[in-house]
């Protein structure tokens, strides 16, 4: 699944970083499916990881900068989501992540995207600088 024209928010640099997410999330999902040596999930999920906290950090910079009212908010969602990709990482280690597992992180991105960034991204849309 990839970034799908309901979630696009119209921030350019974000929109191409939820798709990042998403193709990254893609390839996590081949990998997982295709009994692929387990280094190479690891690899998939660190990348995923890693790439969700730039993203986080540049989200939130835009939020902090404008003075967006529901910032720690949206903060401890990418908190809560950061920490479970350390687990299933941990997971992928044991040689524990399934089908099933990839479908809830991206669940959680659909409704993150869907719902919070969009949020965000409204209440930006009423200051000057993004209207």
């Amino acid at each position: 699944m990839g970034l799908t024209a309901e979630l696009l928010t119209g921030i350019q640099e974000i929109d191409e970083q939820h798709e990042t997410l998403f193709e990254i999330l893609d390839k996590l999902q081949g990998v997982v499916k295709g009994g692929d040596n387990w280094s190479v999930v690891y690899f998939a999920l660190n990348e995923l990881s890693h790439f969700a906290r730039t993203h986080f950090v540049v989200e939130e910079a835009l939020m902090r900068l404008h003075g967006y009212p529901e910032l720690e908010q949206h903060i401890a969602e990418h908190r809560a989501f950061s920490a479970h990709l350390a687990q299933l990482e941990e997971q992928a280690v044991r040689q524990d992540v399934s089908l099933t597992i990839i479908q809830l992180i991206q669940r959680w991105l659909v409704e993150h995207i869907g719902v919070s960034d969009k949020s965000y991204v409204a209440c930006l849309r009423t200051m000057p600088v993004l209207r």
